[in-house]
């Protein structure tokens, strides 16, 4: 899994960089920022290292306040499909080592909810289609498959149009595309539950179906606009977005 995140200005040795985002693994961290000159500068460290360390000791805080929100998010969503969801405690201690199993905890979550998102896709049947349908405004994408996409909460995807593609008449398979322009910004497995959180933002759900998957999905959108907006006011509390 793969935490993607916008950060306030960051210390990396003797660089500042501002306008930043992260990519951090249970291997790297990954930023790309603004240099005190003006230019974009990147930085990949091994997540072991002392400047890795000094990042993600220096935003614990914040990754916390995202990663209990993220949680509440999916095990909310799990609630809809059907899946109760047991929340593991983490002990702090070693920052990365506490990050680490953070997000193996947020990838065992979803993969529960997927579980539940799964079971309900291969029941209504959606059979072959290919639909490009109209999103909200705003697309906001928190998951892209079991990566977590904050930086395209804190950027959504504007005027963007959803589209569904499906394979085979029993059980589902496809995929979900959420393209900007000419741009596909977003892939992603139709199976996966971030195809779930992607799809409740149609902006007319009954257009995949009437009944219990419309209303899933209006269920669903409910709950990820409530996450998002409390998204933006952690990463705004810490500096990280305007």
């Amino acid at each position: 899994m793969e935490f993607l995140v916008p950060l306030s200005p960051v210390r990396i040795g003797d660089r500042v960089l501002s306008n930043a985002r992260a990519s951090i693994s249970s291997k790297y961290v990954f930023i790309i920022g603004v240099g005190p000159d003006g230019s974009y500068e990147e930085r990949l460290m091994e997540i072991s290292s002392d400047d890795a360390k000094q990042v993600i000791s220096g935003n614990m805080s914040y990754f916390r306040d995202l990663l209990d929100k993220l949680d509440e998010l999916v095990i909310n969503i799990g609630h809809e499909v059907g899946v109760d969801i047991k929340i593991r405690n983490t002990s702090s201690g070693d920052p990365i080592q506490y990050l680490i199993n953070r997000l193996s905890n947020h990838d065992e979550y979803l993969r529960f909810t997927g579980d539940g998102w799964r079971r309900i896709l291969d029941s209504i049947g959606l059979g072959r289609t290919s639909k490009g349908l109209t999103g909200s405004d705003r697309i906001y994408v928190t998951h892209s498959g079991n990566n977590i996409t904050l930086n395209l909460v804190a950027e959504p995807i504007e005027g963007g149009v959803i589209e569904v593609t499906t394979y085979t008449e029993g059980k589902a398979t496809g995929i979900v595309r959420v393209r900007a322009g000419e741009d596909v910004v977003v892939k992603t497995d139709i199976r996966s539950p971030s195809s779930l959180i992607i799809l409740s933002q149609v902006r007319d759900p009954h257009q995949l179906g009437e009944g219990g998957l419309a209303d899933l999905l209006i269920n669903v959108r409910g709950r990820v606009i409530n996450a998002v907006n409390e998204l933006l006011s952690i990463m705004r509390t810490h500096g990280a977005v305007p």
